[in-house]
């Protein structure tokens, strides 16, 4: 009985070391991959906000057939667009807010890695403009064209805003709120 304990405990451990050096080697074999998007603000960001952009970078490997997860870095600002108050003859404008997403992301391919669907989890920081950091998401679908993919997306950064009224004149000093900064984008992404 003491020798099949000991057997099983070695197969296991020996699993557990291969499986550790298996994903370490894939790990090593993964890919880079550099993307840029334009996008449409939707919801209350589109009240504050005209136009979306940005840009980021993966790292990728394949854990299992057809799935690549790795982390990602980016890069995303969203450009104001209108007024939110008026003082006398002074308009106080939405000023352009950005964010540098920070993800886990994943990605399933289909029909010979032809399309893929994917997800990036993580956490928005702002980097600038009138806005809260908050949870990043962006669900996307894509077209494979080799080293070149294209892909359709909707970012989701959960951190509003907060624009207040400071005016003496103002008793309740009114707050314009957003309750977080939603696109959807279209962006093509290089293979390396």
């Amino acid at each position: 009985m003491k020798k099949i304990v000991i057997a099983v405990l070695a197969v296991c451990s020996f699993g557990i070391s291969y499986s550790q050096i298996d994903v370490e080697e894939k790990a090593k074999a993964g890919s880079f991959y550099l993307g840029a998007n334009i996008g449409v603000p939707l919801n209350n960001a589109s009240d504050i906000s005209s136009f979306n952009f940005g840009f980021d970078g993966a790292y990728l490997f394949e854990l299992i057939e057809n799935l690549e997860v790795g982390g990602l870095v980016g890069y995303t600002h969203f450009i104001g667009d209108g007024v939110y108050y008026y003082q006398g003859n002074n308009q106080y404008k939405y000023k352009d807010v950005s964010f540098i997403p920070i993800a886990a992301s994943g990605r399933y391919y289909f029909a010979d890695y032809t399309f893929f669907g994917g997800l990036d989890l993580g956490i928005g920081i702002n980097a600038a403009g009138d806005a809260k950091s908050g949870f990043y998401a962006r669900p996307k679908f894509g077209y494979n064209l080799g080293s070149l993919s294209l892909i359709a997306s909707f970012q989701s950064i959960s951190g509003g805003s907060d624009y207040k009224h400071l005016n003496d004149n103002n008793p309740n000093n009114d707050v314009v709120t957003s309750k977080g900064f939603n696109s959807f984008n279209f962006g093509v992404e290089f293979k390396f």
